[in-house]
């Protein structure tokens, strides 16, 4: 059921809408790195952005890379 729960969440949170922050390509790179390190700040994007930046040095080089755009 929680997984269901973090699915849901995650899906809400990458889908293209007017509400969703970032770019496809953006959403894209960093996807499993969201799932990876930041899976209690889903849906919240500005805190899975913040989350992400603590944990630049260990992210995947294509989400590293959308941070310096």
């Amino acid at each position: 059921m929680r997984s269901m729960i973090l699915a849901l969440s995650l899906a809400t949170l990458f889908a293209p809408s007017a509400f969703a922050q970032g770019t496809a390509e953006q959403r894209a790179a960093c996807q499993d790195d969201a799932y990876k390190f930041c899976p209690y700040d889903v849906p919240d994007t500005e805190k899975v952005e913040a989350c992400l930046r603590r944990y630049i040095r260990s992210i995947s080089a294509a989400c590293r890379a959308q941070f310096g755009k």
